[in-house]
């Protein structure tokens, strides 16, 4: 087994050790296949375009499951914008998924400042992974393998950098996590 597999097998390890992995009955597709575990989905971002999950293949990726009046989003978003500056241009993918919304997050995400992409109307993505508070943070594989799904507000928590290393160690690998 590589360095890089058994780094990102101890990831999953972790993940499944605390109790919240995706439940894999709901994380299936309809149709139970798609190229990441459970459905492919497409939401239109702050921007009017088209975002698609499937597009994020090959690469680690967050789902960042927020809402503009959730305190402890506000606290999770701005170490999730320092990941995302520290590690975008090496092949990490976040995507906030906004969910249960009641204002503007159009208008929140520009004061804000945020530059990862977020897409809107995500409630049934949230269905998918068993999401069902926020925030919620969603680790896939570069395989497309969901790891696990947390629910933390620490904006430097070790998980988010450690996935960042670790999934992009095995993107540069191309191994796949079986």
């Amino acid at each position: 087994m590589s360095f890089a597999r058994s780094v990102f097998s101890l990831l999953l390890t972790l993940l499944l050790l605390t109790g919240c992995q995706a439940d894999n009955d709901s994380a299936q597709g309809a149709n139970g296949s798609s190229s990441y575990q459970g459905k492919d989905w497409t939401l239109i971002n702050q921007k009017e375009e088209l975002i698609t999950l499937s597009d994020s293949e090959g690469q680690p990726t967050l789902l960042i499951f927020w809402a503009t009046w959730c305190p402890y989003c506000k606290k999770l978003l701005p170490g999730i914008q320092e990941l995302h500056e520290k590690y975008e241009s090496k092949g990490l993918k976040i995507i906030a998924v906004n969910i249960r919304e009641d204002w503007e997050p159009k208008t929140y995400w520009r004061n804000f400042g945020y530059e990862f992409d977020t897409v809107l109307d995500g409630d049934q993505v949230a269905t998918i992974y068993g999401v069902t508070g926020t925030p919620g943070i969603v680790f896939i594989a570069p395989s497309g393998k969901v790891l696990g799904v947390q629910s933390f507000s620490d904006p430097h928590h070790p998980l988010l950098e450690r996935f960042a290393k670790e999934g992009l160690a095995m993107m540069e690998k191309d191994v796949v996590v079986e």
